[in-house]
């Protein structure tokens, strides 16, 4: 009866009147009862607050607002699957977001997506935690369960939730917290990295790099921006004025061999340290720098920058990645972004295509499952060897793997095949 009158809903008000009523409730189930009908009172006056419709960025904001909290009581196995989820959300936003159309709010579809993933593994740590948190969450859970049966069984389409809304949620999931939980900020994450299993932040890059840069999404790669200490540049790049040149370049027909020779120093010495902090056994740390090779090849050609009239630009996507690496809102500096790039590599390297033994797989083979997990994040790890594909994602991993054969051969040279006319 109750689908029948959520689909008949003539108005907002009677889909929210109709959540008020509750079945008769065994003595046993007193407790849950309760948590039950708070979560419905506290709907209704989630739903009842007026305003603009939450935006991405603030929908961006609340996610890891819950994930951060959700993290610091959870089990290990089970913040491992809530960091794996994160991430596929973080990459779906970026998509869904780039792909929009002009007027059409992308975030009440990201809602829906990102709370049927996330839920059960909420869920499942509830048993686990203490009984004060454990019933906050609980509430917190049966919030949002409540608003997606809404928003599946009326004919209102996606219910839009206010900015404050999304604020009152937070305060049921952390009554004390300060600051504004949807508040979008591009600064580093440390809690957020902490939660990922991350190091501490390396320096911001020296100021002073002529050239003009748009902001993009702050992505997973935001997070992981300064996880490696500035390693300097080998031999060819040892000194900053060198390192400044290059952030002053483009590739161009006379110079292209000396551009692309010191950005392959670039990208070794951030592997070489990247192999030590990820403790690589020896016979994976020559992988790990052929992988690193061949993602900046795929990317962009090995080029951090265009010219646009007299200034430097960025190489940009449509979803607003940057750079060498294609990092969101790291286009300033080339090493930087290498750097960035270079970690998300072996993160997902190590955290995913090793940890899931994706080389044992019938057709496996670790650096294209990293390249899959980089391109597409955590849930297209094994994308690369499906039975069936979609044309777009077979095309990008079959090019990456014809570069990185070439690479793993030692023609990673063979780079410059993108500038010839």
């Amino acid at each position: 009866m109750a689908k029948v009158f959520f689909l008949r809903a003539p108005s907002l008000t009677v889909a929210i009147l109709s959540l008020t009523l509750v079945s008769p409730i065994d003595a046993r189930d007193t407790a849950k009862a309760e948590v039950r009908l708070a979560a419905q009172l506290q709907l209704t006056q989630l739903l009842g607050l007026g305003g603009a419709p939450v935006d991405w960025r603030q929908w961006d904001a609340f996610l890891t607002f819950v994930v951060k909290r959700f993290g610091q009581e959870i089990p290990p196995d089970l913040r491992e699957s809530l960091a794996e989820t994160f991430l596929d959300l973080r990459y779906e936003l970026t998509d869904v977001v780039a792909l929009a159309s002009g007027g059409q709010n992308p975030v009440p579809q990201l809602i829906w997506d990102g709370w049927r993933r996330l839920s059960p593994i909420l869920k499942q740590a509830l048993p686990g935690l203490p009984k004060e948190s454990a019933d906050r969450y609980a509430n917190f859970i049966d919030v949002l369960d409540q608003w997606v049966a809404v928003a599946q069984g009326s004919q209102l389409g996606f219910l839009q939730l206010s900015p404050d809304a999304l604020r009152g949620l937070a305060r049921i999931l952390e009554p004390a917290a300060t600051g504004d939980p949807i508040g979008y900020t591009l600064e580093v994450d440390n809690a957020l990295r902490d939660l990922l299993g991350l190091g501490a932040p390396m320096a911001a890059p020296s100021p002073g790099t002529k050239q003009s840069w748009q902001p993009g999404f702050r992505s997973f790669a935001k997070i992981r921006e300064g996880s490696v200490p500035s390693p300097g540049f080998g031999v060819a790049l040892a000194t900053e004025p060198d390192r400044q040149r290059l952030n002053e370049r483009v590739p161009e027909d006379g110079d292209l061999e000396s551009y692309l020779l010191a950005v392959r120093s670039l990208l070794a010495v951030v592997s070489q340290k990247l192999a030590a902090k990820y403790r690589l056994p020896e016979e994976h740390e020559s992988l790990a720098r052929q992988i690193i090779f061949a993602v900046g090849w795929q990317e962009t050609c090995w080029r951090q920058f265009i010219k646009k009239g007299k200034l430097l630009m960025p190489v940009a996507s449509a979803s607003g990645a940057l750079g060498l690496m294609q990092i969101s809102q790291l286009g300033a500096d080339i090493e930087y972004n290498g750097n960035a790039g270079a970690e998300i590599s072996l993160y997902y390297l190590t955290r995913f295509a090793m940890k899931k033994n994706e080389d044992k797989q019938p057709g496996g083979d670790l650096a294209r499952a990293t390249y899959s997990a980089y391109n597409g994040g955590p849930r297209q790890l094994s994308r690369y060897r499906a039975a069936t594909q979609n044309a777009e994602s077979k095309k990008i991993d079959e090019s990456f793997r014809k570069k990185f054969e070439a690479v793993s051969a030692g023609r990673e040279m063979e780079v410059q095949s993108c500038y010839r006319k």
